[in-house]
């Protein structure tokens, strides 16, 4: 096994890109952005500087890992890179597999491509659960081509998935020979809405943990209070109960419900929901909407925000002139998407050459 977590962890430093739909193309790419330290200077080998956990459809999350001076002895020399998967939590402790990834790719600074796998697709399991590059690049490659800069070296994996199918998994076969109890859910708009126990432990790890144990008030009365959330109004929460019972989402023309439901089912770690609605709003995306869209998801890794982010690196200017008298608000209320267009900016006049 290439990299475990018991190997040396030295430091980490990393800024994530969300993904990207490629024109023409049915894959989803994610791109990790790991600086690493002069590799040439001072790393032990199998000492790895690690990203965080990047969200994936379903629960799924995968991250990068990258050995300075290379994870086996024989690698000393080249830095190796790696990617990891790790399933959802009702998987943890099972066995599992994931066939989704398709291809992989690195680059470095000015976005020189190192290396690219081709040769998939490529199936992670619970025993293989990483794939990657234990000679990426020399030491004596980054010293010629100068690719080091103000002491760090820029490593960037782009990773290309298949987009994830919504469907609610399976109930188990003996979930009805349980007996029956129902939860009431206490709602924003002083409503009340009430759905089987049995379901609503099976569908959420969010309320399983609440309901299973009697150190929790819900636990004892089998009431769940969300008044105090203004997301949880009767129509939201009936989509999330119709979720647990398999029924599709459907945002007709309601894209604020859409919003509030996909905030809900973030809230409750309901991944299959949240890619469920984001696929209703991807078609919904264009220039006069964009950029709300992406206030509303930027940073959250999904479909949607890959969408927004291709319309608004493609028309950035156009869109900024036309939502001028917005511009006050977003800075204010919303640093990240201000980040976000800044570097559009700069970047689209760097290739200018402005």
């Amino acid at each position: 096994m290439p990299w475990s977590e018991s190997s040396s962890d030295y430091s980490y430093s990393e800024y994530s890109e969300p993904p990207r739909i490629v024109e023409g193309e049915t894959l989803i790419w994610h791109s990790v952005e790991v600086f690493v330290e002069d590799p040439r200077f001072g790393w032990k080998n199998n000492t790895k500087v690690v990203s965080s956990w990047k969200a994936l459809p379903h629960g799924w999350q995968f991250k990068l890992v990258v050995y300075p001076n290379g994870i086996w002895p024989e690698d000393e020399g080249f830095v190796s890179a790696y990617i990891c998967v790790r399933p959802p939590a009702m998987l943890q402790g099972k066995e599992w597999i994931f066939p989704d990834l398709q291809q992989l790719r690195w680059f470095t600074k000015d976005d020189v491509e190192l290396f690219k796998l081709t040769t998939f697709p490529y199936t992670l399991s619970t025993l293989n659960h990483f794939v990657g590059r234990s000679r990426l690049v020399s030491h004596n490659t980054i010293r010629q081509k100068k690719w080091v800069t103000a002491g760090k070296l820029r490593i960037v994996c782009e990773a290309a998935f298949l987009p994830g199918n919504s469907s609610c998994p399976e109930l188990p076969p003996d979930l009805f020979s349980k007996e029956p109890e129902f939860v009431t859910f206490l709602l924003a708009d002083g409503s009340k809405l009430h759905l089987d126990k049995r379901l609503v432990v099976e569908r959420s790890t969010h309320f399983t943990n609440m309901l299973s144990s009697e150190t929790w008030v819900e636990g004892r009365t089998n009431v769940i209070d969300l008044r105090s959330n203004e997301q949880a109004d009767v129509t939201s929460m009936q989509a999330v109960l119709c979720h647990f019972m398999s029924q599709p989402f459907r945002a007709a023309c309601n894209v604020e419900v859409a919003f509030s439901v996909r905030k809900l089912a973030d809230q409750f770690c309901l991944d299959d929901l949240v890619q469920e609605v984001e696929g209703e709003l991807v078609a919904k995306v264009c220039k006069d909407n964009a950029l709300q869209f992406l206030g509303k998801v930027i940073g959250s890794g999904g479909i949607l925000e890959a969408r927004c982010l291709e319309l608004v690196k493609a028309h950035a200017s156009e869109l900024l002139e036309k939502h001028r008298s917005m511009l006050d608000e977003i800075v204010d209320d919303n640093p990240a998407l201000t980040k976000f267009l800044l570097r559009t900016l700069l970047n689209a006049a760097r290739a200018a050459g402005v």
